[in-house]
């Protein structure tokens, strides 16, 4: 019997599960340094971040965090950059699949005005538990940079749903 492809294991669907948990959680994480840094209310920050795309609130992060005096913006603005650049969040979105048993290959294709381009990104199974652990870690260090706690976070995005009143 043949082996199956690696992208319909279930290892494999449960690292692209915990890459998206991470990426959701920076994402918080950004949108709640941006309601801090700008000093709106959590509620008005959601409402203002919702409509933006990553790149665009990273601008706006970027700018907020060159204006803040904090003491740690170059150590924030690199986490940044390697968020943005070397996690791959795009690719893996906007893909579709290619797998033998021993790999996966996010085939991403692109459209630059008129002009096509195609890249496979590929991944040996442990290289892809290996970046999507890599992630995991940017994700933790760049939390413990912002030095928000759990309570702050939970808190900041329980104001994203607006609670309904009975009658």
């Amino acid at each position: 019997m043949d082996a199956k492809p690696f992208a319909n294991t279930k290892e494999f669907c449960a690292a692209l599960g915990w890459f998206y948990a991470i990426w959701s959680s920076t994402e918080l994480n950004i949108d709640c340094i941006i309601g801090k840094l700008k000093g709106t209310p959590p509620e008005q920050t959601h409402a203002l971040l919702a409509g933006l795309k990553f790149s665009g609130k990273l601008k706006l992060l970027r700018s907020l965090l060159s204006e803040s005096g904090l003491p740690n913006v170059a150590e924030l603005n690199e986490f940044l950059e390697r968020i943005e650049n070397d996690t791959l969040r795009n690719t893996f979105a906007h893909s579709f699949l290619a797998s033998d048993p021993d790999s996966v290959t996010f085939v991403h294709r692109k459209l630059d005005g008129n002009k096509y381009s195609c890249i496979g990104y590929r991944f040996a199974a442990g290289g892809f538990f290996t970046h999507v652990q890599n992630f995991a870690e940017l994700s933790h260090d760049f939390e413990k940079a912002l030095g928000f706690s759990r309570k702050e976070i939970g808190e900041f995005a329980s104001w994203a749903i607006k609670e309904e009143k009975p009658g």
